[in-house]
Formats: structure tokens, sequence, C-alpha cells
């Protein structure tokens, strides 16, 4: 059995696509190494959003850590530790949900003076952990 211990650093904004209610995330995180990906979500249900990164990054660990040449299936078995499990979906919820709030203010704007500065704004979000 193998543990491995999960931590998510920080989590920027990549792309938005403000018609389909989604954003793509720049997840940073550390399994005994730094590693980046970039996943997409939608900002409709923050709480769900957060539920379903922190499992795809559970799933992508377990991937990466599967030991294809052993024939036990003990020495398969992975298991990852998130630290402050809780702690971390409520964080990324209410990041997820400040991003829907300022997609929403992008989409509700009629005229073209502060849209640049909305859409910068909107990128520069992050959520250092």
């Amino acid at each position: 059995m193998k543990i491995v211990s999960l931590e998510v650093k920080k989590i920027g904004i990549g792309k938005f696509f403000p018609k389909e209610n989604a954003v793509e995330l720049r997840i940073l995180f550390n399994d005994g190494a730094d590693r980046e990906i970039l996943k997409n979500t939608g900002i409709d249900d923050p709480q769900g959003a957060a539920e379903h990164i922190l499992s795809s990054l559970r799933k992508l660990e377990k991937k990466l850590n599967k030991n294809e040449k052993e024939g036990s299936i003990i020495d398969n078995f992975v298991n990852i530790v998130v630290k402050d499990e809780e702690a971390l979906i409520e964080e990324i919820s209410k990041f997820v949900y400040r991003v829907g709030l300022e997609i929403e203010k992008i989409n509700s704007k009629k005229d073209a003076e502060g849209y640049l500065d909305m859409i910068r704004s909107l990128k520069s979000l992050k959520l250092e952990l």
C-alpha cells in the first residue's frame, strides 16, 4: 500500500467562458513534487465544483502512482491523504463563488468602458493556500 500526501498550493484563472458559466482553473499542487494541471469547471454550483476538483485530483494521483508491474492488489492500493480536506473544499468553493460573481459582472456590463479592467481583475484572482 502506498500513501500519497496531497497539498493544493495555489489556484488561479486560466481561460473563462462566460456564456457557458465555466472557467479553466490552474491548480498548483504538491504530492512530493510540484505539479500543475488545468481543470475546466462550472461556476453554477461552487460546492459541487470544489468537490469535483478534489475528486479529479485524487483520480489523477491514483493513476500516477499505480504500479502496473506489481501483481498484488495491496501493492497497487494508493491512499490519497489531502491536507485539511474540509477547509480546502470550503476555500475552493468560496473562490469559485467569487469567480462566478466577477463573471456575472462582466456579463451584465453593457458599455465598453472599464470592460478590459474587469477582465484583468478576473484573470488576476488567485487562491493561495
